[in-house]
């Protein structure tokens, strides 16, 4: 006789897996970080190895057969060469294979001595770079490795913007007393409709310029500002993205915020923008935390309704390596409400 086999509903799959996280997140001693240990290479050469990944499951009524996932994995590697130069590669898992997620090569031009009562400008730290990095515009990728974000999901204008920005070429960037300067420049990005696999879509930018400037008026409290242009082979490629964004801390509370608008140039007919804004707050309580975003997204297009999500979540550390959480996600329109579970661990 044949037996039938009953198929699971995504529900009961999540709740099994909240169970089990929060059964861990309870139970779990915490564990303080042992600290790599860095490999020694020749007789003055030290290899540091880092490492971070992360396993998903999802609820929600159109799965896909996707209920389980995993989300990041990376590998890094760092070294200083000598006094002024270093470098890092970073090997990272993505759409079902390994690639280079980043790989840069830093020159410190100038460091304030330690101990030196004054510098010009109130400049501590001069860095000139290159290789593939995660750009800096605004303050989300700051946050790009799961193991550092609160909440599984990316900002909803992040994601229809720039995206988790990881591109090729180079920076420079003083570090102050008042805060922080970077410029880049870099190969740029595609307008998303664009084929990405036609040639078009390859020459659609030629380079990015671009930069951001953090100013810190308190000790607790950033204020920033970001820009880049994405120039294209003629004007109707043309792309600028700006941006303005907040940090802010006090005590066990942290909220931070950022405003993103998208420019498309793509002639009298084509012209369009995207932008949005969030805000988000994590308030700690002890080993556990609460955190809550919501954001909204605009598409100046015709027939386009403004989309907003509302994120709120919890989370457990369970050592400096290993974190639970746990996200709702509430979205508008057409789009199905979802949970998050999230195992990230770290090294």
């Amino acid at each position: 006789m044949t037996r039938s086999i009953r198929r699971i509903h995504p529900l009961w799959s999540g709740v099994c897996f909240l169970v089990a996280l929060v059964a861990v997140g309870v139970c779990s001693p915490d564990v303080a970080q042992a600290g790599s240990t860095p490999i020694t290479i020749g007789d003055s050469m030290s290899l540091q190895i880092t490492g971070f990944g992360d396993l998903v499951a999802k609820v929600a009524e159109e799965n896909d057969g996707n209920t389980f996932g995993i989300g990041q994995v990376e590998i890094g590697l760092e070294s200083d060469l000598t006094d002024a130069v270093s470098f890092a590669l970073a090997i990272a898992y993505d759409d079902g294979a390994f690639g280079i997620g980043a790989f840069t090569i830093d020159w410190t031009a100038w460091e304030r001595e330690e101990g030196a009562s004054a510098s010009f400008a109130g400049i501590t730290n001069v860095t000139v770079g290159g290789g593939q990095f995660d750009v800096p515009f605004g303050i989300d990728w700051q946050v790009y490795p799961s193991i550092d974000r609160r909440l599984v999901s990316t900002p909803l204008v992040v994601g229809h913007t720039h995206n988790c920005w990881n591109d090729l070429g180079g920076y420079f960037s003083a570090e102050a007393t008042w805060g922080k300067a970077i410029l880049f420049g870099v190969n740029g990005f595609c307008r998303e409709d664009h084929d990405q696999t036609s040639e078009e879509s390859e020459a659609a930018s030629d380079v990015a310029l671009g930069g951001r400037l953090g100013l810190i008026p308190l000790a607790n409290l950033e204020v920033g500002g970001s820009y880049a242009l994405v120039l294209g082979q003629d004007a109707t490629d043309d792309m600028e993205l700006v941006g303005a964004d907040m940090q802010f801390s006090i005590e066990n509370f942290t909220l931070k915020g950022e405003y993103i608008v998208h420019r498309f140039k793509g002639g009298e007919s084509n012209d369009f923008s995207i932008d949005g804004s969030y805000l988000h707050g994590v308030y700690d309580i002890g080993s556990w935390y609460l955190v809550a975003r919501y954001g909204e997204r605009s598409r100046e297009q015709e027939g386009e309704d403004k989309v907003s999500r509302f994120s709120g979540g919890v989370g457990r550390v369970v050592s400096d390596q290993v974190e639970l959480r746990l996200e709702y996600q509430a979205n508008s329109g057409s789009v199905d409400d979802a949970a998050f579970f999230q195992v990230a661990v770290g090294f």
